[in-house]
């Protein structure tokens, strides 16, 4: 929600993308117990990778999507049809934002998060909570546990596991760190927890909703491409 509020306040694809991504793996707690469970080295690694992500993916929105200026401003704008002569406007109001009061703003503040916010994205988070909790319930734990070993394709699993899944950050250390325990990859966790909460069914769905389907395919195949890329890299250089 804060992210479709920032991109409708203004901000670009590209930012609001890199805000989605980066924000939920990199909080405090969950930057404290990775250090706690897993060694620094694996929280640099998931910060590196997380940023990295984030930084890749807002590139990519900048290059590829297209140019599109956000018109969704919060106020009220008189703006009456101009009549032009040559390159001389005519009969232009300058735009006066709308003033409120304290009284004002606390209630446009609970009226955009209870009322406004849960009309665009109730059903999809609904939706998506469903989805993950089917998706977490079918996938047996005995065959993650037989193909996270080395290489690349634990990895993958990872990546695919968490994507459509609601994951906090923070309560998914623990679960990382007790697989890693029984013989996962940590560069396996590192993809597990950079790209698991910033993507499930429900995030999918609503940036697609609000900022188009094209914007939604590049978000989810970036983050799977670029955390399974760096994450990888961390393997091949033998930092964990």
């Amino acid at each position: 929600p804060t992210g479709v509020g920032l991109y409708r306040q203004g901000a670009s694809k590209a930012s609001t993308l890199a805000f989605f991504i980066s924000t939920p793996a990199t909080t405090i707690t969950t930057i404290l117990i990775s250090v706690g469970m897993l060694g620094w080295k694996f929280a640099v690694a998931e910060i590196i990778t997380c940023f990295g992500v984030a930084f890749l993916t807002g590139t990519l929105a900048l290059l590829i999507l297209e140019k599109e200026e956000n018109k969704k401003i919060k106020g009220e704008m008189n703006l009456h049809e101009a009549k032009t002569d040559g390159d001389k406007c005519l009969t232009c109001e300058t735009f006066q934002p709308k003033k409120f009061s304290l009284k004002g703003k606390i209630w446009e503040m609970f009226h955009y998060g209870f009322v406004e916010m849960v009309d665009d994205v109730g059903l999809y988070v609904l939706i998506g909570l469903v989805t993950a909790g089917i998706v977490a319930t079918l996938i047996p734990q005995t065959l993650i546990e037989q193909f996270l070993g080395k290489g690349i394709l634990p990895l993958l699993i990872m990546v695919l596991i968490g994507t459509p899944m609601y994951i906090c950050s923070t309560a998914s250390v623990p679960f990382v760190a007790a697989m890693a325990a029984k013989g996962m990859h940590l560069a396996a966790g590192v993809v597990f927890l950079v790209a698991g909460p910033a993507t499930n069914v429900s995030t999918i769905l609503v940036v697609g909703k609000v900022m188009g389907k094209k914007t939604a395919t590049l978000y989810v195949f970036s983050i799977i491409f670029f955390s399974v890329l760096i994450a990888y890299g961390f393997c091949l250089v033998g930092w964990i």
